[in-house]
């Protein structure tokens, strides 16, 4: 693996595409991390694909031919999820007809990686914080105290610091956790990386379908750059498969693009729910930003005011219709969107996310 401009994580057994800047600093770190026993804490959006980097990490470590396991601790109800990670005895409960190992022990040697960290209950956190503490664990109903030698690699697409705020989340299983954190851009924010996605899903899934196509037009590859992907790149992979189930010819063309994004579509009847999401990241992003003459920049108490309430309590439509006026703004000269990150004191990535929003309410 390497920080070259064309990427792709070598010695692995999934290929990860990413010619951005952004993927490649996400490279530099998996290099960084994999050799070591850190335990590493992967974020993003839902369909960035962590656990893609979580098995790059394994693969690059010197785990590598031992077992990798992955578990979705949202998937689970919450009075199954402890026996899901660290086995029951039988007869532990009404179900329990047999004695069963759980996936800590089944990774024993290896790596586990624990996809929705955020979704555990307080109860299993404490049991969690164990493990990863003192590599042992007792199975639910028995007493025996398993040893166990696993390395965790944990994913959540929520802010585990708001969570902690909110008394949700251990504030010491936080801090455990994020040891050594990797941050997955969305693919909205990297769209240099649409183009070798497509063409690498194009060419696999074609070939899964039997079907001889082997391109995909330029038109098809701009339309999809301008798309803002909220779904990430599983939602690119969705448009590119469905689109060829429409194809009939050796390339993959826009109309057939423009086919699958209608026929995935569909309209959010909740869209204010979104908001959350938002006023997590504004939560933990705000906080005084420093000029580069170590001054703190000048923010006027108005603006920052009325975008914190906005966020807090604010609908969506009245957040968006706010940073409308934000985007106006970053068109006057002298007044980049930096700039006007840093008065509102909050990071960049935040402002993108704010006047995406904006840009596709106008």
């Amino acid at each position: 693996m390497n920080g070259k401009t064309t990427t792709q994580i070598q010695n692995v057994t999934r290929n990860v595409i990413g010619e951005s800047a952004q993927m490649q600093e996400v490279f530099r770190s998996v290099d960084l991390v994999a050799p070591t026993e850190a335990t590493v804490l992967i974020t993003g959006e839902t369909g960035v694909g962590k656990e893609i980097i979580a098995q790059a990490i394994h693969d690059n470590s010197p785990r590598k031919n031992e077992p990798f396991k992955v578990i979705n601790c949202g998937a689970f109800a919450p009075e199954l999820i402890q026996s899901e990670l660290f086995g029951h005895e039988e007869g532990a409960f009404t179900t329990a007809i047999r004695k069963h190992r759980g996936i800590f022990e089944q990774a024993n040697g290896g790596t586990l990686f624990l996809d929705e960290v955020s979704e555990m209950s307080p109860e299993v956190q404490v049991k969690f914080l164990r493990v990863l503490e003192q590599q042992e664990f007792s199975p639910v109903g028995g007493e025996e105290i398993i040893e166990v030698d696993v390395r965790v690699v944990a994913a959540t697409n929520r802010n585990l610091k708001t969570a902690v705020n909110r008394k949700i989340f251990r504030e010491d299983l936080y801090y455990r956790l994020n040891l050594f954190r990797i941050q997955i851009p969305p693919l909205r924010n990297r769209r240099s990386d649409i183009a070798p996605l497509a063409h690498d899903f194009v060419a696999r899934i074609s070939e899964s379908y039997n079907k001889l196509i082997t391109d995909i037009a330029p038109e098809a590859i701009k339309y999809l750059q301008r798309i803002n992907w909220y779904g990430n790149v599983r939602e690119l992979r969705n448009v590119i498969e469905t689109a060829l189930i429409f194809a009939k010819g050796k390339e993959l063309k826009k109309a057939d693009v423009e086919m699958a994004v209608e026929n995935l579509n569909e309209s959010d009847e909740h869209a204010d729910t979104h908001a959350e999401e938002f006023r997590d990241s504004f939560a933990v992003e705000a906080g005084p930003v420093q000029e580069t003459n170590g001054d703190p920049d000048v923010v006027p108490e108005d603006v920052k005011g009325r975008l914190s309430e906005l966020v807090r309590t604010g609908t969506m439509s009245e957040i968006t219709a706010y940073i409308t006026l934000m985007r106006y703004e970053a068109e006057i000269p002298h007044s980049s969107k930096q700039d006007i990150a840093k008065r509102l004191e909050i990071s960049v990535p935040t402002l993108d996310k704010y006047r995406a929003l904006a840009e596709e309410d106008a």
